[in-house]
């Protein structure tokens, strides 16, 4: 069992015997029509994340492509962008590659975009193999995803602001490898995690638009979903990597340089 991000891409590679996927989460495809709105004009996003996820498939060969949530952005309703948009983009993908999606919060109206080979997992997680479970992070995982030695979800942003000597800021999507604390958990989590709890791997977005939460300056609030504001995960003695590799170190670490 292995889970390995690629390099310079918030992009995961898992795999388990002679069963291999990419996982991306959080594309929020139709965030176009949210900025709009305020006063922020710009081209679908579609294309490029499209040719992006297909420059992937081509360099790593994936047998499975699985979406970890938030595929759309646009809730509750869907926008005429997103209908007219994704169902030929999950068709093209479908060509080479076979696509599941674990659905987020954002989610909804997604299964009457897709084609009926596009497998719509349950919004409560996968477990992929024996080892490895994959939620988006909006809602707790199911007892069963527990006994996994790893779990990898979405959702949150995670990210990390950087400044110079003239105070000007630029964030950067990150990944978070985090402790999860047993005694934090639901008592029905706890008893099917036994005498372990696995670890948390967090993804960043794979959009360029929708931001990032960054953990060297946010407060627990904005690192959402129920693992974090329950205060599950250890979040100050969470290691961070950016899409480079690069380990900055512990949350903790980095807020006392700021």
């Amino acid at each position: 069992m292995t889970a390995t991000p690629i390099y310079g891409a918030p992009v995961l590679r898992v795999e388990s015997g002679r069963e291999n996927a990419l996982v991306v989460a959080d594309l929020h495809l139709g965030i176009e029509s949210e900025l709009a709105g305020r006063g922020v004009v710009l081209p679908s996003q579609v294309p490029r994340v499209k040719e992006r996820l297909l420059e992937l498939i081509e360099r790593k060969r994936p047998k499975r492509l699985i979406f970890l949530g938030d595929v759309k952005h646009n809730v509750p309703i869907a926008t005429w962008q997103e209908w007219r948009e994704l169902p030929a983009f999950f068709e093209e993908l479908t060509e080479f590659v076979r696509v599941e999606v674990v659905p987020g919060n954002h989610d909804g109206g997604l299964k009457g975009m897709v084609p009926s080979d596009v497998k719509i997992h349950g919004a409560g997680g996968i477990l992929f193999g024996k080892s490895i479970g994959l939620v988006h992070g909006h809602a707790w995982p199911p007892p069963e995803l527990m006994r996994a030695k790893l779990l990898v979800s979405a959702h949150s942003h995670p990210a990390v602001e950087f400044r110079d000597g003239l105070g000007a800021r630029t964030v950067e999507p990150a990944w978070l490898r985090c402790k999860l604390n047993p005694s934090k958990l639901p008592k029905k989590l706890r008893g099917s995690a036994g005498n372990s709890v696995p670890k948390l791997l967090v993804m960043p977005a794979f959009s360029e638009l929708v931001g990032g939460a960054a953990v060297n300056r946010a407060v627990p609030e904005e690192l959402i979903g129920p693992i974090f504001r329950s205060g599950a995960a250890h979040i100050a003695d969470a290691e961070v990597y950016l899409l480079d590799g690069t380990c900055l170190g512990e949350v903790r670490n980095l807020k006392n340089q700021r």
